[in-house]
């Protein structure tokens, strides 16, 4: 056997592994692409699940708060109209005093006056 044909069976040899290994390394791209598609669509459900769970947590969350809103307002507007009830009351004694002390002045000067005049 001669070095060419020595030379050729190696390089024959060569050709056959790197075949062989450039088959198995499209067999393992295979696998990993598939294992990545099944990874990649469990991690979207995943997504999916998490992005509703949080979804209805801050309906809840919020639908809370607005109800806590709601109180807090309300708890306002009565205690705003209380306040505004026991204003306007004041006011309104205010004013009778007021129109009753003008009143008694008016009476108390026309009945003296009147009676100074009547002395003398």
């Amino acid at each position: 056997m001669g070095a060419l044909t020595s030379d050729m069976r190696r390089l024959r040899g060569q050709i056959d592994a790197a075949h062989d290994l450039r088959e198995s390394l499209m067999q393992d791209l295979a696998r990993g692409t598939t294992a990545l598609k099944h990874d990649v669509g469990a991690m979207l459900t995943g997504f999916r699940t998490s992005n509703l769970r949080m979804a209805k947590k801050t309906h809840s969350d919020c639908a809370s708060f607005l109800a806590g809103v709601d109180s807090a307002v309300n708890l306002i507007r009565t205690t705003v109209a209380s306040l505004k009830k026991d204003f306007t009351s004041d006011l309104q004694g205010a004013r009778h005093a007021w129109r009753g002390s003008r009143t008694s002045r008016r009476s108390t000067a026309k009945h003296g006056a009147a009676g100074k005049g009547k002395r003398s």
